[in-house]
Order: C-alpha cells, then sequence, then structure tokens
C-alpha cells in the first residue's frame, strides 16, 4: 500500500512538473546532461538475523530465536518472522500472532511481556520442555481502550519441532505444570 502510494505521488509529480505556465523556450534537444559530484554504490537491504536461520541451527538455537521473534513480534506488531518459524498446524502460534496483530492494526500496543528462556529440556530430538520467565504485560487492543495487564513471571511450554526442508518449524505447543 504504501509503495503504491509513494509510485503515485512520484508519478504525479513528474507529470505534472511539465505542466508550466511560463513563457520559456525549450532547452537544445541536441544537448546531453552530464552528471557531477559522485555517485554512492547501492547497499543491499539489511535482513533481520532473526528471520535467518543460521547454517545448521540446532533445535535448542532455533527454540531461542523463535522465542526471540515472539518477543520482537509483541514490540513491533509484525508477524511475519514469527509465522514464518510456526508449521501450519501450530494453532497456539497461530492465535498469538493473529491477536498481536489485531492490536497493532487497529492502533493499539503491547509494553513488556517480553520472555526469557531459562531452562530447555530435550525429551526427543523434536519435542523439548521450555521454562521462561515473562515480564508483565500491559496492552490496549485501541488507542485510548482500556489497558490490560498480565502479571508475568514463569510458564512451561512443551514445544513440538519438526525439521522439514532443512530447516525447524514448531508444529504445536502445549502448556505444562511447573
Amino acid at each position: 500500500m504504501r509503495t503504491a502510494l509513494a509510485l503515485t505521488a512520484i508519478v504525479a509529480t513528474l507529470a505534472l512538473g511539465g505542466c508550466g505556465d511560463d513563457d520559456t523556450e525549450p532547452g537544445d534537444p541536441t544537448s546531453t546532461w552530464t552528471p557531477t559530484g559522485t555517485m554512492e554504490a547501492p547497499t543491499s537491504p539489511t535482513a533481520d538475523p532473526l528471520t535467518e536461520a543460521p547454517a545448521d541451527e540446532t533445535a535448542r538455537q532455533f527454540i531461542r530465536r523463535w522465542v526471540a521473534l515472539g518477543n520482537q513480534m509483541q514490540a513491533t506488531g509484525e508477524t511475519a518472522g514469527f509465522l514464518a518459524t510456526a508449521g501450519p498446524d501450530c494453532t497456539s502460534c497461530h492465535k498469538f500472532a493473529k491477536k498481536v496483530e489485531r492490536i497493532y492494526r487497529n492502533g493499539g500496543y503491547i509494553r513488556g511481556g517480553t520472555d526469557q528462556i531459562i531452562a530447555m529440556q530435550a525429551e526427543s530430538d523434536t519435542q523439548w520442555v521450555v521454562t521462561l520467565v515473562a515480564k508483565p504485560t500491559e496492552y490496549a487492543e485501541t488507542p485510548g481502550g482500556e489497558v490490560k495487564s498480565f502479571d508475568g513471571g514463569t510458564h512451561r511450554s512443551r514445544v513440538y519441532l519438526a525439521h522439514i526442508d532443512g530447516r525447524w518449524i514448531v508444529g504445536a505447543t502445549e502448556g505444562v505444570p511447573l
């Protein structure tokens, strides 16, 4: 949407730029333009390191990256990176992302709530119990809307992983009693 608006503005500016009322004569059609100054080399777009899986990423490294992507999603409202690590059957992942996306789309905010991993226990190569400490969360679903909160604290989840085409995804999660 922003790209389309920017392109529309540029096209309108270029089109209207030739619509002047001045009585100047057109320039010499045989003249050529000569650049002045120095030309800077274009820079490549920078990728978010969290969205790029390192080569030979272990399950443990992936879980840390997945939690960091969840924290980043809550802080920014950008769900793409987090959802790229969630399998199609990870209902809890998709519900979480949908809730965050809706809050930000409606002009709301989320503050705090970041998770920090304090322990990880492999039950198998693809099944892990992860213990996290969450900071207190404050959020509003709309601008000026009711401010809601969560206390934060320690929680534990069982994370089911799948390794598909050389990359990890979260297949499902479930709460585990402390």
